[in-house]
């Protein structure tokens, strides 16, 4: 069976149904909070995010809905209006939403050890690629306009090479979803992508029958890892919650089961984390 087709699973299509919906949230005596997700995190495992949403329920006070918004662009928008409290965010979202003064670090993602991550820019095996140089007149996904390594970092480094992106590609598409890109490099709707070190690993533990399909050919960074971040506004006690809960979710077996399905060592407190490369690059791409 294809691959393909494998991926057209119900929990796919619950999870497509979801998009910009509320899930209803346990009952509980403390406040209630919304939890934002978006492109940054593998949408397939539906059922891992429910976890998730039961975890933090059952460690806080909080009453716990999520919300998956379409693009990040429409998440910063959910954060800056406060209907979401807190998100899993690209890092150039937290960027923005630390420009504005609307986002605040709650934790740093942890994986192989470290809080950093690569931009890939992915072909299947047998393609004659050796870097995205190569790509002129050719297919190309992005994952997301507003997407680090989906979208900026591999637009940074081509223009900065001499090469543009205006008439570059044959032709380039969006697909919103880092999961996705790897699919249409998999079933040959286009000739390349761009996407998360993270989510591409995860993907490769989740379907290994991927792995000897497709190979990373350019690595760009490191940068440092996409965060969760909470509304500024949002009250010290709620955050002081979130923060423990989270930062401790690898003493719990249950915890530790979420974030290996995740991909994830353990969510740490915010430390050195530098995010000033990548709005370098975001500010250097507003001027093209």
């Amino acid at each position: 069976m294809k691959i393909g087709k494998k991926f057209t699973s119900a929990c796919q299509k619950i999870t497509m149904a979801l998009l910009c919906l509320f899930v209803p949230s346990f009952m509980s005596a403390g406040p209630n909070i919304t939890l934002g997700l978006t492109g940054t995190v593998f949408k397939d495992d539906l059922d891992n995010f429910m976890k998730l949403e039961q975890y933090l329920e059952e460690n806080t006070p909080l009453g716990v809905s999520v919300i998956f918004s379409k693009t990040y662009a429409q998440m910063i928008s959910l954060i800056e209006n406060k209907t979401v409290d807190v998100a899993y965010v690209c890092n150039s979202t937290y960027t923005k939403l630390e420009q504005n003064k609307t986002g605040k670090l709650l934790v740093i993602p942890i994986v192989a050890g470290v809080d950093q991550y690569y931009s890939y820019t992915i072909v299947k095996k047998e393609a004659p690629f050796a870097k995205l140089d190569d790509f002129k007149d050719k297919i190309f996904a992005f994952t997301d306009p507003d997407s680090n390594s989906g979208s900026i970092a591999p637009k940074y480094y081509l223009y900065t090479n001499g090469f543009g992106v205006e008439g570059f590609f044959h032709r380039s598409i969006y697909t919103f979803e880092h999961g996705e890109s790897i699919k249409a490099v998999l079933e040959g709707f286009v000739d390349g992508a761009s996407v998360d070190s993270i989510v591409y690993h995860t993907f490769m533990e989740k379907y290994p029958e991927a792995k000897g399909k497709l190979k990373v050919i350019q690595i760009l960074g490191p940068f440092a890892n996409s965060p969760i971040a909470v509304r500024q506004g949002l009250s010290e006690e709620v955050f002081e919650k979130l923060q423990k809960t989270l930062s401790t979710m690898h003493l719990n077996k249950k915890g530790r089961e979420i974030l290996a399905k995740m991909g994830l060592d353990r969510f740490d407190v915010p430390s050195t984390q530098n995010y000033e490369p990548v709005r370098v690059m975001i500010e250097y791409l507003e001027q093209r």
